[in-house]
């Protein structure tokens, strides 16, 4: 056959346009049947067309189930999820009708995982020098956002990873009311598609591009060990234990003397003022006191002084900058 020889759709049977065919490992597929596949699905170019149409009478059935599906919750903006609890399923559609889209209609067993990850971007601000150009502030300044992306890994036979931006307006600072809700909403989002509790998504640092990434990934479950979890129970290091067993850097419920924390009983340690008022090396005793250097006083013991960044706003205690990185000045 020739390069513009007539081609026909081998699902439909129809003749293809000249810019309406649809490659697959063995025939073409018209426009129209590629397009009823799912948004989600990339690999067209290798399946054959028995693959496409086991597909298709998916996509037709899940037309079907889609007149049950009632959403109870729906997050986003551009991208919405659909999240129906009471049967426990949900969707991801790019339209404003999900129906018309005939969005895959997944279930919340389906999902492998699901994660969330902030990313920060960020370009530094110019000033106009004596001459007219555009020179760095001293030290440098930047403008921020943040961007807010769900990922999920799914269970299906035709798709496997989907991902949307969240934040459908990228807030300009990590402490407003506005990134705190779509950070919110992002931890209902993992939440509710993987059984977990709120706000106990292990959260890491990754570095992206020139933005800083925070990364949450799935939940502790109920009573096995994970790391960056305190257990029910098991003993693990880095967190206390409910239980009373003892464990080095913390202290026990139940006043047993440990290395580095002052005891319940009153007992005299090295390190730390005491319950009972005994003089101490080291600590600012009860009563009146001189303090010196960067601290202030509250009650009976120094708290570092705060200060505010002129550059971002920031308020901190070291010598620099959490916000933008800036030297105390």
């Amino acid at each position: 056959m020739g390069l513009f020889d007539k081609k026909y759709c081998d699902i439909c049977g129809e003749k293809i346009g000249l810019l309406g065919n649809r490659k697959v490992e063995d025939g073409n597929v018209c426009s129209k049947c590629a397009g009823k596949l799912s948004p989600f699905f990339t690999g067209r170019k290798k399946s054959t067309i028995e693959d496409i149409k086991q597909q298709l009478a998916y996509r037709e059935q899940n037309r079907q189930n889609l007149n049950s599906f009632s959403p109870n919750r729906i997050y986003g903006s551009r991208t919405k999820i659909y999240i129906d609890d009471a049967q426990r399923k949900f969707v991801v559609s790019r339209k404003s009708d999900y129906r018309s889209e005939n969005a895959d209609l997944i279930d919340f067993s389906q999902v492998a995982n699901a994660r969330y990850e902030v990313e920060e971007h960020r370009s530094e601000v110019y000033r106009k020098d004596s001459e007219g150009k555009s020179v760095s502030y001293n030290p440098p300044r930047y403008d921020y956002s943040y961007e807010i992306t769900v990922y999920l890994t799914v269970n299906s036979p035709y798709f496997s990873d989907i991902e949307f931006e969240l934040t459908d307006h990228r807030p300009d600072n990590r402490y407003t009311d506005e990134f705190r809700r779509y950070e919110q909403e992002a931890n209902e989002i993992v939440s509710a598609l993987t059984g977990g509790g709120f706000g106990q998504q292990n959260m890491g640092f990754q570095q992206q591009g020139m933005g800083m990434g925070y990364a949450a990934q799935g939940f502790p479950q109920q009573g096995y060990p994970q790391q960056g979890f305190p257990q029910q129970g098991y003993p693990q290091q880095g967190f206390p234990q409910q239980q009373g067993y003892p464990q080095q850097g913390f202290p026990q419920q139940q006043g047993y003397p440990q290395q580095g924390f002052p005891q319940q009983q009153g007992y005299p340690q090295q390190g730390f003022p005491q319950q009972q008022g005994y003089p101490q090396q080291g600590f600012p005793q009860q009563g009146n006191f001189q303090q010196q250097g960067n601290f202030q006083q509250q009650g009976n013991f120094a708290q570092p002084m705060q200060w505010t960044c002129p550059n971002c706003g920031a308020v901190n205690s070291g010598n620099f900058c959490e916000g933008c990185g800036s030297p105390k000045q």
